[in-house]
């Protein structure tokens, strides 16, 4: 048995398909099938049984699952232990984020980490928070930048910076010029409503006895940007992902007076999965960038 037979067993595992799981691989169906046959030679159990095109565990193998995952945990563990006795941080930083965090608040963080320690590199996986705490949990990620606050035990977090949520709207819009609004005066127009995130939490929970007409629901916040900006409804949008538009004329932010509305952001990982010099040097610099507690312009 060797680390390259359980990593193929578990993609296999997690796709149910062997060609799917040469291809994450870089592996042939052939290859990946062979691997899994001298592996289950070995331990002279069968591992999967085929239905169709699926497969699926039989009970060794969901047994084998759990074994397989923490060995090749350890594994990876023990080869960045190894790269962290290096001069500077190297190896493979796997951070997850929203995209409009990577467009608006941390381009400037992967840019400065980037130029310092040029040997790690960075992949970003891009989702809501609730999918990046899931990835964390699985042990898919080093560090998730997430909204606040994270309610799991195993899961520890680094607070960043706070920022207020605002009312947006287009420039014509009636009330455009209002230096704050209550929520009444805003619940008889038509809504934009993210499919699903924190914000999207934020608006259900503000409306929840006082509905509202969702006249759209859309995924990316450029795409409602762009709707706000041409009149077809009004939203609530965090202020950084906001002030180029703003400074542009584009949109107007309006305060909410009652209830005043903001969010928090700051870094996850995992309290017992070894953190790596490259993910200890990133919180860091995200620490040094956000430091003043609000999102830098």
């Amino acid at each position: 048995m060797d680390f390259d037979q359980f990593r193929s067993f578990v993609e296999v595992a997690r796709l149910r398909n062997f060609s799917r799981a040469g291809g994450k691989l870089g592996l042939t169906q052939p290859a990946i099938s062979t691997q899994i046959r001298h592996l289950e030679e070995e331990l002279g159990v069968k591992l999967f049984d085929r239905i169709g095109k699926k497969v699926f565990l039989t009970q060794p193998g969901v047994l084998l699952l759990d074994h397989a995952g923490k060995i090749l945990n350890v594994q990876k563990e023990d080869l960045q232990a190894l790269r962290d006795l290096l001069p500077t941080p190297a190896g493979h930083l796997i951070l997850g984020a929203t995209e409009a965090s990577c467009l608006y608040l941390l381009h400037k963080v992967f840019a400065a980490f980037k130029k310092r320690y040029h040997d790690v590199k960075i992949t970003v996986y891009r989702n809501f928070t609730t999918k990046i705490v899931q990835k964390l949990l699985e042990d898919s990620l080093d560090l998730g930048f997430v909204s606040l606050p994270v309610n799991v035990r195993e899961i520890a977090t680094v607070p960043l910076f706070r920022e207020p949520i605002d009312v947006a709207v287009w420039p014509q819009h009636p009330l455009a010029s209002r230096q704050s609004v209550t929520l009444e005066e805003i619940r008889h127009y038509p809504w934009i409503f993210p499919k699903a995130s924190r914000t999207r939490q934020a608006l259900d929970e503000l409306f929840r006895n006082n509905p509202v007409h969702v006249t759209m629901e859309l995924s990316g916040v450029e795409t409602i940007k762009k709707f706000i900006g041409i009149g077809l409804g009004i939203s609530l949008l965090s202020r950084s992902y906001a002030s180029a538009e703003v400074k542009a004329g584009l949109l107007k932010l309006i305060p909410l007076s009652e209830p005043r509305l903001e969010r928090q952001l700051g870094l996850a990982y995992r309290t017992d999965r070894y953190l790596s010099r490259s993910a200890q040097a990133f919180i860091e610099l995200a620490k040094k960038h956000f430091g003043r507690g609000s999102a830098p312009a």
